[in-house]
């Protein structure tokens, strides 16, 4: 007993000295980051929860795999636009129950593949004819919808993230019916999703930003090249990938930094085996490529520990 006042006076006077109330003391407790054990436990319900909708999803997709021949239109619609109807309603319902809700990431992603497959299915097989990208570009307004009146009420992360597969769907989709060139889609594709991720970036939504810094990146780059290659102003390619690097200082996304870096590599190596291929200066375009490569990886390495790591702000590189 002596020892167990001992310990609660211990108690009080660390409570008194930090102005710690019982509120805090009993948020400490229920805290799972504090037990160790309790955080363990929680890995098992995701990933049981992780690996049954891997398995509901296999099962669906060998199911419908081994029978689409022998299904009548019903039939197909019923299976697929169904079935993802099924799984969406699923994933709202296990929202309400705290003890699944993390079984509703994997719901929530299967549905966003089957329904979108039997939407295009319905159209198929409902239509006689015609062009493929307005039934595409129809499904993508009704799912993008969907996931973002979804996401409103229930703030999911993953519902955010599909909510941006369709939008990109649906803009590739609307450019294209306007015969936009394939360039100028990945230009303005680029720029949107890098545009959403600087404005995610300091949200609870975070977590699915370095995806989209590489989608957006990647298609950015790849159109600027392809844009302007083989033009007087070709090596405007570099100043982009440069301005992708300061980027990547400013959002502190190891993606983008790692993107550019590549692509200021890539791009160097074109030039150098473009024009000096077939000279002497080839031997040394190598030896000078190679420590191009060196340099930009240490320097690379300095902007990552200094601004993207450290707390320096991004305006002093």
């Amino acid at each position: 007993m002596d020892t167990k006042q001992q310990a609660l006076a211990e108690i009080l006077a660390i409570a008194r000295e930090h102005q710690l109330d019982i509120s805090d003391i009993e948020s400490a407790f229920k805290d799972p980051s504090a037990d160790p054990k309790k955080k363990t436990s929680g890995i098992l319900p995701r990933l049981f929860a992780y690996l049954g909708a891997t398995f509901v999803f296999a099962g669906i997709t060998v199911f419908i795999g081994m029978h689409w021949e022998y299904m009548n239109a019903a039939a197909r619609i019923i299976i697929t636009l169904g079935s993802g109807i099924a799984v969406f309603v699923m994933a709202l319902v296990v929202l309400t129950d705290e003890r699944y809700e993390k079984a509703s990431t994997p719901l929530f992603l299967i549905a966003a593949a089957l329904q979108p497959t039997g939407l295009l299915v319905t159209f198929s097989e409902l239509s006689s004819g015609g062009d493929w990208r307005h039934a595409g570009l129809v499904t993508s307004a009704v799912m993008l919808v969907q996931q973002l009146a979804i996401f409103q009420k229930t703030k999911r992360t993953t519902l955010l993230f599909t909510s941006l597969v369709f939008a990109a769907g649906l803009i590739s989709i609307a450019l294209d019916l306007l015969n936009a060139d394939n360039a100028l889609i990945g230009l303005v594709l680029g720029l949107s999703l890098l545009c959403v991720c600087v404005a995610l970036n300091k949200t609870m939504h975070q977590t699915i930003t370095p995806f989209w810094y590489f989608a957006g990146s990647t298609m950015f780059l790849y159109s600027v090249f392809d844009l302007i290659e083989r033009s007087p102003i070709e090596i405007l390619f570099l100043a982009a990938a440069c301005g992708m690097v300061y980027l990547s200082t400013y959002v502190r996304s190891r993606t983008l930094l790692i993107v550019s870096t590549l692509a200021i590599l890539g791009y160097i190596g074109y030039f150098s085996h473009r024009h000096f291929l077939d000279s002497m200066g080839w031997p040394i375009a190598l030896v000078v490529f190679g420590l191009l490569m060196i340099a930009l990886s240490a320097l690379a390495f300095r902007i990552n520990k200094k601004y993207i790591q450290g707390n320096v702000p991004p305006t002093a590189v």
